[in-house]
């Protein structure tokens, strides 16, 4: 107990003293950026305070998710001047250190190895610190496609997180792994402990530098610590209950990280595609991943397809708005959400059905966004799927026959990868044509309830587009033409997406029980 309390205060007097010395430097005319690089670096070495001192996960978790308050507020209200950026481009990139310190904190604390924390720590202090220190001063040729990234600060990156990691595999305990990959389950072990723990220390500063690379928005100060950390226990510690589920995390953040750079999500949007799939790794392993991200991936092509074909339409500027944005927050969790309902309802039950239901919450959406996606463009105007009336092409509740056609396909392409996926990875689910057939069953069901609440609850908005008026899904900016035609303000297109999802839930349930 005393040793957590004197860790507090020891942690508490360090910080205010790196953040009183980067006050005074700022106040002696130092940059902005030099006086927030000052901070970041510093702060790295917080971490061989906590691995002196504390004893307890939640004790030495509680400085930094303090934090995690301070900086948030600091942020939203621009409170810490030193803190800023000099191209006045501020991110949230405190908040994130802070968040990575918290949760790195609580993981290798709790079990018993502070010098995993340790490894993306110091990779994102020093390694990224230095960095962008080096390649702003010395840096002349920028890598193209990387937001400004030069090819002195990458490098610098790299031998850092490498000296980094090298001493800390090497370091005794408490701060270090004495060597420790020389034991039976490291991966290198045959080549010695000294050998083994260099070659692992640049395996995981390669890591650190490409995700230094392609982040954005200062998601590096979370990516770069939970990427190294988590990559390092994945490979080199011994197998336990919590490996899957960062597994799922390594894997979806590659996924997020690749689709920030393609603009196919913002950051709020990868952040929870990150935690979805991270669940749904730790819940059914490798199938269900792959199936949510066939569904991601399968979607977003359609979307970027249809995009360019609307270019070439005429209107196709509108159109091509409509289709090709990334996706957000509220998408990814309304497309997300009854298909981890089920895939957790599996893990507590064991009944395999609730595991096809998953799989089917997952072809509806799949399904729907084809049809929404590829029916744009069907030679027969899209009709009223209650009416059967002619409805202008883009707006929900229309459907086509290319639509229709579209819908059985996406559901159909994830029954057919389910079945393969479960039954390749040895899951003990219903075999015969019942659960594919159940599966498509679900896809174009949701899809079919999607467009009905389309047309019976969807928020509709008369607008102006130069001398016509037009009826558009989102309220428009201007205040005259922005009447609400039909449907309900609440009710958009994410809320139908949700309330379909879980319709196909609820129907499957009077099935499958």
């Amino acid at each position: 107990m005393m040793e957590n309390v004197l860790g507090l205060g020891a942690s508490l007097a360090f910080v205010l003293a790196v953040l009183g010395a980067s006050s005074l430097a700022a106040r002696r005319g130092a940059s902005q950026e030099a006086t927030r690089k000052l901070v970041h670096i510093a702060l790295g070495g917080w971490w061989l305070i906590a691995a002196w001192f504390f004893t307890s996960a939640v004790w030495a978790a509680v400085l930094p998710a303090t934090f995690i308050l301070v900086n948030a507020y600091a942020y939203r209200k621009q409170k810490l001047s030193f803190m800023g950026r000099d191209d006045g481009e501020d991110t949230p990139g405190t908040v994130y250190y802070a968040v990575s310190l918290t949760a790195l904190a609580l993981f290798s604390f709790g079990i018993g190895v502070p010098y995993v924390g340790a490894l993306g720590v110091f990779c994102m202090a020093f390694g990224d610190g230095f960095a962008a220190v080096l390649g702003k001063r010395f840096g002349k040729r920028v890598i193209a496609g990387c937001c400004g990234k030069t090819l002195v600060g990458s490098a610098t990156m790299l031998a850092v997180s490498f000296a980094a990691c090298a001493i800390v595999l090497l370091a005794p305990a408490p701060f270090g792994a004495d060597g420790a990959l020389g034991a039976p389950f490291g991966a290198f072990a045959p080549v010695g402990p000294v050998a083994s723990s260099l070659l692992a220390a640049a395996l995981l500063a390669a890591l650190a530098a490409a995700i230094e690379l392609f982040s954005v928005e200062g998601l590096d100060n979370l990516f770069v610590p939970l990427g190294v950390s988590g990559l390092f226990v994945v490979l080199f510690l011994p197998a336990a209950a919590y490996t899957p589920a960062l597994v799922g995390m390594l894997l979806s953040g590659a996924v997020a990280l690749a689709s920030f750079r393609l603009r196919l999500l913002t950051v709020p949007g990868g952040l929870g595609a990150v935690a979805v799939g991270t669940l749904a790794f730790a819940i059914g392993g490798w199938p269900l991943w792959l199936l949510l991200m066939w569904f991601f991936g399968s979607s977003n092509i359609a979307s970027k397809l249809m995009a360019r074909v609307a270019v070439k339409r005429d209107g196709g500027v509108r159109a091509a708005r409509k289709h090709g944005g990334p996706r957000k927050l509220r998408q990814v969790l309304a497309n997300s959400v009854p298909f981890l309902v089920c895939a957790l309802a599996y893990t507590a039950t064991g009944d395999p059905w609730l595991l096809i239901l998953a799989s089917g919450a997952l072809a509806a959406s799949t399904a729907d966004t084809w049809a929404s996606e590829v029916g744009m463009y069907s030679k027969r105007p899209p009709v009223n799927i209650l009416t059967r009336e002619m409805m202008p092409r883009g707006l929900s509740g229309g459907v086509s026959p290319l639509g229709l056609g579209a819908t059985v396909v996406g559901a159909a392409s994830s029954a057919f990868l389910a079945m393969l996926l479960f039954h390749t990875f040895g899951y003990a689910i219903p075999t015969g044509p019942s659960a594919f057939l159940f599966i498509v069953a679900c896809g174009v069901v949701g899809s079919l309830v999607d467009s009905m609440l389309g047309v019976l609850m969807q928020a509709k908005y008369r607008s102006s587009e130069g001398d016509d008026a037009v009826i558009v899904e989102t309220p428009p900016s201007d205040a005259t033409d922005g009447a609400l035609v039909s449907g309900y303000a609440w009710v958009t297109n994410d809320a139908v997406n949700l309330m379909s999802g879980i319709a196909v839930v609820l129907l499957g349930l009077l099935v499958v029980l």
